[in-house]
């Protein structure tokens, strides 16, 4: 969602916001660790993770996105499989591309937390700053937009969906093979 979207939006009640907050701090902690095994679980067993492909058009009326087309669009089965496999101990000497494993930090700020149609789910927006350092390469920096949906479960918060809408039309990260 873009910025221009959230303006005037209800926010849910501050315990929502703050549990969402807190369950942001710890998802962050762990994929900047790369702590996939303790991550994946915070997926609903129907997660999409979508990033759509952006343009930029001559027209501010226009999406910056193209409908139906994306540069990743991932379940919580391909990121548990394909991603994450990758960095365990018996595969990592495989992942020549991950070792040494970049340095990542994400930023997620200016939180949006708006009660959906379903009593126990949420709809998040947020800004997100993200790192990338590799070897001595220099650092490399994205900013981009996430909207999630978060589910209420026994155990805190579980994703439902999140679609991470980059501000740049040419990527420069040095690979999209991370979450963001």
């Amino acid at each position: 969602m873009l910025s221009d979207e959230r303006i005037g939006v209800q926010d849910t009640d501050d315990a929502t916001f703050t549990s969402v907050s807190r369950f942001y701090g710890r998802e962050t902690a762990l994929l900047d660790a790369h702590d996939y095994p303790r991550w994946i679980p915070l997926l609903e067993p129907e997660f999409v993770y979508r990033i759509p492909v952006t343009v930029t058009r001559d027209d501010p009326s226009q999406s910056p996105f193209v409908a139906g087309a994306y540069l990743l669009d991932e379940s919580r089965d391909s990121l548990a499989n394909l991603w994450a496999r990758r960095l365990e101990p018996e595969h990592i000497d495989f992942s020549w591309g991950e070792v040494p494993l970049q340095r990542v930090r994400r930023f997620v700020s200016v939180l949006s937390v708006t009660d959906t149609e379903r009593a126990n789910e949420v709809s998040v927006a947020s800004n997100v700053l993200v790192t990338v350092v590799h070897q001595s390469d220099p650092v490399v920096v994205t900013a981009a937009g996430r909207q999630d949906v978060l589910r209420r479960r026994g155990d805190g918060w579980g994703l439902v969906q999140r679609t991470v809408q980059l501000d740049e039309s040419v990527v420069r990260l040095p690979h999209l093979r991370m979450v963001i």
